[in-house]
């Protein structure tokens, strides 16, 4: 059973079901799930206690044949696993996605100012991520794995904290992209490039906090005992 005084990072790490749940209303299981249900159901007024409890606890928890539960990996396999899952996947969608955005803000732009915003905090987002995750592969993830071979690492809390707080600021650009789209739901007149748009920046809002989540509540929780020796 889920219990109100539960985090809601664990829970997420515990049962990945559990995340659409906390999106759908609005509770950041990323950056701020280090808090308990009970306090995150108080600060939101979407949610009542109860009825978010009786939905986490109907979640079926039987797993698909083949899911990998990250749980269990090690700190180098798990690296391995968020660079082939996240990295490399991030890095096309912002490839082909940009030239929709580009085109979106030109052709509506004018008479949907809040659109030119949108390509704004959008490219804010692009070059945040995309220089964050270089900088993962070239510089922080090769220093964690020699943590986890026992090589002497220069301030690996350092690199632990800092990575957070790149998290912090994705976050926020993720949370003015939703606001300024309105939940991402386009207006009557919206055109199919509209409309794309906004599915594909729901999309890669939905991933890019299941990635922040498995390297914030997962991974850095592994390294952080070493970091600390």
């Amino acid at each position: 059973m889920i219990q109100q005084t539960q985090h809601v990072a664990d829970v997420v790490t515990e049962v990945p079901k559990s995340a659409d749940i906390f999106r759908r209303y609005g509770i950041d299981f990323c950056c701020g799930g280090d808090i308990p249900i009970e306090e995150a159901a108080r600060n939101n007024k979407r949610v009542d206690l109860d009825t978010l409890l009786q939905e986490l606890n109907s979640i079926d928890q039987t797993e698909e044949p083949g899911t990998i539960n990250v749980k269990y990996l090690d700190g180098p396999s798990l690296i391995q696993y968020i660079q082939a899952r996240f990295h490399q996947p991030l890095k096309e969608e912002f490839k082909n996605l940009t030239p929709y955005v580009t085109k979106l803000a030109k052709v509506h732009g004018p008479n949907h100012p809040y659109l030119v915003e949108l390509k704004s905090l959008y490219t804010q987002l692009k070059e945040a991520l995309l220089g964050h995750i270089e900088e993962e592969d070239q510089e922080s993830f090769p220093q964690l794995r020699a943590l986890s071979a026992g090589e002497e690492v220069a301030e690996p809390s350092t690199i632990i904290n800092e990575l957070v707080d790149e998290h912090k600021e994705v976050g926020q650009l993720l949370q003015d992209i939703r606001s300024i789209t309105n939940d991402y739901q386009p207006p009557a007149e919206a055109c199919g490039t509209w409309r794309l748009v906004y599915h594909r920046l729901e999309h890669l809002e939905h991933e890019t906090h299941e990635h922040v989540h498995l390297e914030n509540h997962v991974l850095f929780k592994k390294y952080q005992p070493l970091a600390n020796e």
